[in-house]
């Protein structure tokens, strides 16, 4: 007996001493190693927001100005899809009608063919095996129908939103580029169009530039300039409100192929030209125009009767939230706001989307004037969010019959979307599934992490004003989440 006490005494003057490391300071030591990677000298002049919590205990691991305002980037779509996806439910699908004005007789539709949209964003490459799938799927049933000539105009309707086709905040001299793609109820090859450019071998042959979606709608002005060395560099501009995409920048002979994807303006306009040329190409003969219904007169009045020809139904929100939150496609996000709008007030407006927003994100705990909503993307440097109020929304969505198709959605480390070439070969690999976010001198990363001992974790890391690579903000994010991934207790 006197052995055994002498024993347990030993211990607990080893532990006093600190020579047995307890599970308490084990989890001690792990808090303390995330506090140095988010106290990096290098990151001095930066502001961190941090906050990563258990799942399964509610417990605070660690939390850095948890409750300050950031801007999130594209940690924005947090809050646009899961908004979307508790409002809609995961079979949601959005409509495309054609409708025509006249009468169909002797293999012609005398009048005018009307398509109508509410968003669907899809008709691209990602779903689909080509941008005009859908619509030669279109010119398929009319010919089934017989028809072979439409004696009038193709008319876009593109009233289930309002004219606002970029968001608040957006700068005018970044609007050329694909991120940057301008929204609308009806929209093709996401509203942009892709350039393989392929240089030529020698100063004998000529450069080409292959669209991957061509039409009349825009144009292409190459100005690049060819030389036996040096570095590619091409990129595109594109004047406001203009269609005329100019190609710049310096290429050598013989060098890889680029491809660089300038947007296009007026969504509606690029949408009926596309449809009226592929019509045509399946021998369909159209005598009018493609025409957008904001450029009729009293347009509401005059087809305010209609037939109903054609219904397409769009893959189900499950399936474009995986698209959305992946490849953090912007024009998706910004279309969902403006979906909630029109479901819920008739009129697919931003201002409509975010009351929809609120209201969704105020069943998570969050109040309304707690936040700021300026764009469904987090493209707008007017977005302002706290690691607090996206952890609520992450771990809220745990608690819905949605949580499947939610995580689902989101990019997994090392294997898909934006996270697919990072914390590869770690623990962390196919482990973290998180949204990530990037404009200049922000980034976010916020989601899900599993330890190695099973407990479930929720994080959201955010920071603004940094002035390192991006590289070096991963550098510190998925060091803590490798960490976090390697601990047991």
């Amino acid at each position: 007996m006197l052995k055994k006490l002498a024993i347990v005494s030993f211990l607990l003057f080893l532990v006093s001493c600190g020579t047995v490391n307890t599970v308490s300071n084990d989890y001690d030591l792990l808090k303390q190693e995330i506090e140095n990677k988010f106290t990096d000298t290098l990151f001095a002049h930066a502001h961190w927001g941090v906050l990563i919590k258990s799942l399964d205990t509610d417990e605070i691991w660690y939390e850095r100005n948890s409750d300050k305002m950031f801007m999130p980037a594209s940690n924005e779509k947090i809050l646009t899809t899961s908004s979307a996806l508790t409002k809609f439910g995961p079979d949601y699908k959005f409509k495309t009608i054609l409708k025509y004005y006249g009468v169909i007789e002797d293999s012609a539709l005398k009048g005018d063919l009307i398509v109508w949209g509410n968003g669907d964003p899809t008709f691209y490459t990602r779903l689909y095996d080509s941008p005009t799938t859908v619509f030669e799927s279109f010119a398929d049933f009319l010919i089934s129908k017989g028809i072979y000539i439409i004696d009038g105009n193709l008319i876009g309707d593109d009233n289930a939103f309002d004219d606002q086709h970029i968001g608040n905040g957006w700068p005018l001299d970044g609007l050329s580029a694909w991120y940057f793609a301008e929204v609308g109820p009806l929209q093709v090859n996401e509203n942009y169009v892709d350039l393989e450019i392929i240089p030529p071998g020698d100063e004998n042959s000529e450069l080409e530039i292959i669209p991957n979606l061509e039409s009349k709608y825009y144009t292409i002005k190459n100005e690049i300039i060819l030389s036996d060395t040096g570095k590619t560099r091409v990129y595109a501009s594109r004047d406001f409100g203009t269609n005329e995409i100019v190609i710049k920048g310096n290429m050598a002979y013989g060098s890889k192929p680029r491809t660089i994807s300038p947007t296009i303006t007026n969504p509606t306009k690029f949408y009926v030209t596309v449809l009226k040329e592929t019509f045509e190409r399946k021998g369909i003969e159209i005598t009018g125009k493609a025409v957008d219904c904001d450029d009729i007169e009293n347009f509401e009045n005059k087809y305010a009767v209609l037939t109903e020809l054609f219904v397409h139904n769009s893959k189900p929100l499950n399936e474009i939230i995986k698209v959305l939150m992946k490849k953090s496609q912007n024009v998706y996000a910004e279309t969902y706001t403006r979906l909630l709008g029109w479901e819920e007030f008739g009129l697919g407006s931003f201002e409509n989307g975010r009351k929809v927003v609120q209201k969704q994100l105020n069943k998570f705990g969050i109040n309304e004037n707690d936040f700021q909503y300026s764009d469904g993307s987090g493209l707008s440097r007017y977005n302002f969010v706290s690691p607090k109020q996206i952890v609520k929304i992450l771990e809220g969505m745990k608690d819905t019959e949605y949580w499947q198709y939610w995580i689902d959605a989101l990019p997994v480390a090392g294997v898909d979307g934006t996270l697919k070439s990072r914390m590869k070969g770690t623990r962390a690999e196919g482990n973290v599934k998180a949204k990530t976010g990037t404009i200049a001198n922000v980034r976010g990363l916020s989601g899900y992490i599993t330890t190695e001992s099973g407990e479930n974790l929720v994080f959201s890391f955010l920071i603004n004003g940094h002035l390192r690579t991006s590289k070096q903000t991963e550098q510190i994010t998925d060091s803590v989440l490798e960490l976090i991934s390697n601990y047991s207790r």
